[in-house]
């Protein structure tokens, strides 16, 4: 019975231990996607733009909430992009996090 106790314990800590970094990556992630739109949007104040985009983040499950954000600060900017575009610069952002999440934790 011990045995089966402690394989739950471990179990539930590497549960715990990966929800961690899948939040830290989605973090680090908005952050990088928020700063080049920044960049490409030419903001004045991009932490605050930074800031924007992060919180954007939490309107929904799942990321369509900070697509829907860029998009229309791209098309209120008078600014195109299309969905693919950006789709591969989240992508792009998602492999930068995963490496300096990876450095950070080596």
């Amino acid at each position: 019975m011990n045995t089966f106790n402690d394989r739950k314990k471990a179990f539930e800590a590497k549960f715990t231990q990966d929800a961690d970094l899948q939040f830290k990556l989605k973090a680090k992630r908005n952050k990088l996607i928020g700063e080049w739109a920044a960049e490409k949007l030419q903001k004045e104040n991009k932490e605050k733009y930074i800031k924007e985009v992060r919180e954007s983040d939490l309107a929904k499950p799942g990321d369509e909430d900070i697509i829907e954000k860029i998009m229309q600060d791209f098309s209120d900017n008078n600014d195109s992009i299309s969905r693919e575009d950006l789709l591969k610069k989240f992508n792009e952002c998602q492999e930068k996090a995963k490496e300096k999440l990876m450095s950070e934790n080596s």
